[in-house]
């Protein structure tokens, strides 16, 4: 038995030893193996990951592109509206300038249409006072000349009757 004893842990340990030779080599090429196959997937992982930054940064460029694009057409558009805002006033402006301008020539136009008015109703009064003076006068100067005419006749008259007196005093004396 004590050959047993001595025998069995030997054998023991020499199979302990084959196992663990075996275990050691497919270990190590295990751990190789894992080692790999970790290397592998952090290279993928890595390749992923930058295709990924890659994927994103081209998404975010293709994003700021069509943000400034939008900005740009978004400034564009306020500034034409901006613009024909500003031109509708100017044009409101101008609209009520010309009709403020319009309005004071009206009120012109009729302070002299009553002044002409009243300086034609002075002028229509100095005409009728004319034309009665006028007739006055035609009908003053057709009886100055009839008074004239009498006057002429009685003086013709006075010059005949002073004539004859003078006439019948000289034969009166002679």
């Amino acid at each position: 038995m004590p050959k047993i004893y001595f025998i069995a842990p030997l054998v023991a340990l020499a199979l302990f030893f084959a196992v663990f030779l075996n275990f050691k080599n497919g270990h190590d090429e295990l751990k190789l193996a894992r080692a790999a196959a970790i290397a592998t997937a952090k290279e993928a992982k890595l390749k992923s990951e930058i295709e990924a930054r890659r994927q994103a940064i081209e998404d975010a460029l293709r994003a700021q592109e069509q943000r400034k694009k939008e900005r740009e057409a978004k400034e564009a558009r306020e500034k034409a509206e901006k613009e024909a805002r500003q031109l509708a006033l100017d044009a409101r402006e101008k609209a009520w300038r010309e009709q403020e301008k319009l309005v004071r020539q009206l009120d012109r136009l009729k302070k002299e249409v009553i002044a002409e008015k009243e300086e034609l109703a002075k002028r229509e009064t100095v005409k009728i006072a004319t034309l009665a003076e006028q007739a006055f006068l035609r009908d003053f100067v057709q009886k100055s000349e009839a008074s004239v005419k009498k006057f002429e006749e009685v003086l013709v008259q006075i010059d005949s009757a002073e004539r004859t007196r003078a006439a019948e005093a000289t034969k009166k004396k002679s």
